[in-house]
Order: C-alpha cells, then sequence, then structure tokens
C-alpha cells in the first residue's frame, strides 16, 4: 500500500484516530522515501507504524494484490517497458491508483493532509519524528519530510502522467529498476488502460485489508 492507502486502513480500523497515530501508518514509506534508516518510533506513532507494517503484509498477500500486480506487469512488458522498471512500476505504480481512488473521500484527504502537517508544524510531534532518524540524518529528514508533505497531494494521484513521473523519479539511480524518461509515456498510457477497474474497487481493497489484520 502507498501513503493514502495507508492512512485509509488506519481510519476503517480506528474511525477517531488522530494525526500522529495516521502519520505512523505513513512513517515507513516517508523514509523510504527519503532515503534514511527509521528507529523505532513509541506512543500513537509507533501504534501507526505496526498497523503500517500488518497492512503491507495483507495486502501483499492478498489474492486482488497478486492478480493486478501481474497483469499491470504483464501490461507494461508488452508496451515495451524493461524488466525491471516494469516489475517495479506495476507494484507502486498499482499501490498509487489505489491512493488515487481513496483520494475521492473527503475524510481520507483531510487525515492524509493533517498527518503530513503534524510531521512539519506541530509539536511534540514534529521533533519526535525528527528523533527517528540518525542524528546526522535530522536536517535532511525535516526537509524531506516538508517537501513529500507538500508535494505529494493525495489528489495528484488520479493522474496517471503524474505517477509514472514519481516512479521515474522513485527508481532514478537505482540500477536494476531505474524507470528510463523515454519509457514514462508508455507506463502512463499503461496505467491509464487499468485506473478504471483499479479505482472502482479501492474502497474494497481497503475493506479486504482491514478484515485481514489480526
Amino acid at each position: 500500500m502507498n501513503l493514502v492507502g495507508h492512512v485509509a486502513v488506519g481510519l476503517a480500523r480506528f474511525p477517531t484516530a488522530e494525526p500522529p497515530f495516521l502519520l505512523g501508518c505513513m512513517l515507513p514509506d516517508l523514509a523510504a522515501m527519503a532515503r534514511v534508516r527509521l528507529g523505532p518510533a513509541s506512543g500513537a506513532m509507533g501504534d501507526g507504524v505496526a498497523l503500517h507494517h500488518a497492512s503491507d503484509a495483507a495486502f501483499h498477500s492478498s489474492a486482488w494484490f497478486r492478480q493486478y500486480n501481474l497483469l499491470v506487469r504483464d501490461d507494461l512488458l508488452a508496451a515495451g517497458v524493461d524488466r525491471g522498471p516494469a516489475r517495479a512500476s506495476a507494484h507502486a505504480g498499482l499501490e498509487m491508483l489505489l491512493d488515487g481512488g481513496l483520494a475521492s473521500d473527503p475524510a481520507i484527504v483531510d487525515a492524509t493532509e493533517a498527518a503530513f502537517a503534524a510531521a512539519r508544524d506541530h509539536r511534540p510531534t514534529a521533533d519526535d519524528v525528527a528523533a527517528l532518524v540518525d542524528e546526522r540524518d535530522r536536517d535532511l529528514w525535516r526537509e524531506r519530510v516538508a517537501m513529500i508533505g507538500h508535494a505529494v497531494h493525495p489528489g495528484a494521484y488520479t493522474s496517471t502522467d503524474e505517477i509514472a513521473w514519481r516512479l521515474h523519479r522513485m527508481t532514478r539511480g537505482r540500477a536494476r529498476i531505474e524507470l528510463r524518461r523515454d519509457q514514462v509515456e508508455a507506463v502512463a498510457l499503461a496505467l491509464a488502460n487499468r485506473q478504471a477497474e483499479v479505482v472502482g474497487q479501492s474502497g474494497l481493497v481497503v475493506a479486504g485489508v482491514v478484515s485481514a489484520l489480526p
């Protein structure tokens, strides 16, 4: 699951969840995007991180994910995308398509933005977030959390062009999975061909993950 999906699962499981918990639901993905190593979190954020990992396990083992991941991967291979980038883009692109579907729910959008605001601006949450990484990386971590929080509006995931360019940026410099600039358009078109069916099932996917949680 991606950022918005994790917030959606958190809200579905705990409808009165506060921003620090929902931020915890996103934290492992934020750390991966910022390319920093995340230390253990405690309290509400730690509970959110635990739910993140449980949600990912439930999602990635689901029949729905296995089916659509293969379908999108095969679409990308047929469109001429290299095998490594096709596998990575199918996985992450599918999760972003789901985020785009979930972004039609104002409560999920508001909760996602509130969680980002807590990470950027609200004490003590922002200080707690900074303390999760090595002291040498804290300034970079703060900067990237703020940048991601401003740049990643849930509605951005409704555009397959934007998703494809995000995949290009995410994989840049990673030789085995790097999506080349000249293959971005092919990824955008392949995702667009699957978008309606994935978006139409986004709520059911979240419900399936919640039902599979321990």
